[in-house]
């Protein structure tokens, strides 16, 4: 499973791993504001001897234009709803790849289109990325070349939003030597069935939370043993190579289907349909303790005993949708620990190479986790969205970084106030003043632009 992505006006999600690459914090917070969607491909076995490909895709509520319902119109309203939006997303594939040298080929393979009105009850659930809309395309085709291009258009625009044309071979899976992993979310026995839920979210898991894993396993011997084994992945410009090992679990006779094929059941939330049914394919449903990784990145790997080459194999990362922007890189990560640690302290943990530095910032915040038996740290995630929230709320035409202002540093310190006035004295100085339980702090306007300053405390 890949991910196509609308290369036009859409952006690659941001990486939730902790890395090192230089980049500036008003950057972070601009890429965290930009709405997120997720198109996936997968390669299915189809019929008569022919392979499905499939899209899956979710677009967040953020993402989508919404506009109030008219009092005239023709739409079939829930009660309660005051927003409608409407989209609609189209895929045609043609036969051959595209060269950049030579014009694609024109030849329609298929074609598939899909659609729909969504409607909330008010405006902050248009602004959502809890609430989504989300469905799945699919085509049966003769294993070969194709290229493909989606077409997406929302609330009747008259100009659809094209991706460029993409590349992918269709393999004949009965013939496939290696597997596929895809990534399911839960899994409900229908019968003799499965029905599995996909994750659809691309590559990746929400962070915190177990998953599925569908493994398609070629040549299957029941007598030899398998293995799931998922590392951290080392990442480079150049290659994803396994890290430290995470997991390693045995796979069971009990999560195996011999004699079995999937098929996509299209629908609001898109599942796969698991049947044993005398097809030639094996499959594997594994579940993994995902709960108990930290947020980063994995290579998941089936070995089979005594083979060093992966049975199937995918790469796969940890995603905290709310995650603070100022934890998306590691050096500014380890800057803004400059408003609760002491310079020498700050000093030692910048020091050595990025695994180093990531390793010490990882201890410092580890030992302050008050709930140590969960990979989720609540004071950590709660810095770093004071942090956030500073930046941006505290900043002003002169001096944008909020973070760094007075007001930001206390907020940053401290957290949002018990109580704020606001003071018009008669030298025309406005004055803030911030009521903790056991302090004070008084703010003074030194521009007309928003800019305060400390000038006292009690």
């Amino acid at each position: 499973m890949s991910k196509r992505l609308f290369s036009i006006f859409l952006f690659l999600i941001i990486s939730i791993s902790l890395n090192a690459q230089r980049v500036s914090y008003e950057e972070l917070a601009f890429r965290s504001q930009i709405p997120t969607i997720f198109i996936s491909d997968l390669i299915l076995p189809g019929e008569n001897g022919k392979t499905t490909l499939a899209f899956t895709f979710r677009f967040n509520n953020d993402f989508l234009p919404y506009k109030k319902i008219p009092l005239q119109n023709n739409l079939n309203v829930p009660a309660d709803a005051e927003f409608y939006t409407t989209i609609r997303l189209n895929t045609e594939v043609f036969e051959g790849s595209s060269k950049k040298r030579n014009p694609a080929s024109m030849k329609s393979a298929s074609r598939d289109a899909w659609t729909d009105t969504l409607f909330v009850s008010n405006y902050e659930e248009t602004q959502s990325d809890k609430i989504y809309a989300s469905g799945s395309l699919t085509t049966n085709l003769e294993p070969g070349t194709y290229n493909y291009v989606l077409q997406l258009t929302m609330m009747q625009e008259r100009k659809e939003r094209n991706t460029q044309r993409r590349n992918i071979r269709l393999p004949d899976l009965s013939k496939k030597e290696t597997g596929e992993v895809i990534l399911v979310r839960n899994v409900e026995q229908s019968g003799n069935q499965q029905s599995l839920r996909l994750m659809n979210m691309e590559e990746n898991v929400p962070f915190g939370e177990d998953f599925y894993a569908l493994i398609r396993i070629p040549n299957y011997t029941a007598d030899s043993p398998y293995q799931l084994v998922i590392n951290e992945a080392k990442t480079s410009r150049r290659d994803t190579t396994d890290g430290k090992n995470i997991h390693t679990q045995d796979i069971s006779h009990d999560d195996i289907f011999l004699e079995s094929t999937v098929a996509l059941q299209k629908g609001s939330n898109p599942s796969l349909l698991l049947s044993q049914n005398g097809q030639p394919y094996t499959y594997a449903v594994v579940k993994v303790p995902h709960k108990t990784f930290e947020n980063a990145a994995y290579l998941l790997n089936v070995l089979k005993s005594e083979d060093d080459n992966p049975v199937a194999k995918l790469f796969f990362k940890s995603y905290w949708p709310d995650m603070p922007a100022s934890l998306f890189n590691l050096n500014i990560a380890i800057d803004m620990l400059k408003y609760i640690v002491s310079d020498e302290e700050l000093k030692r943990i910048r020091s050595g190479s990025t695994e180093e530095k990531e390793q010490k910032f990882r201890e410092f915040w580890n030992s302050k986790d008050p709930t140590p038996e969960t990979v989720y740290n609540e004071l950590m995630a709660e810095f770093y969205r004071r942090v956030d929230y500073a930046y941006a709320e505290f900043g002003s035409q002169e001096d944008p970084l909020g973070h760094e202002s007075d007001q930001g540093e206390v907020y940053i310190k401290y957290g949002p106030p018990n109580s704020v006035d606001r003071l018009f004295p008669s030298d025309n100085k406005v004055r803030e003043v911030w009521e903790y339980d056991n302090r004070t702090f008084v703010f003074e306007a030194s521009s007309g632009f928003g800019d305060f300053v400390l000038v006292g405390t009690r």
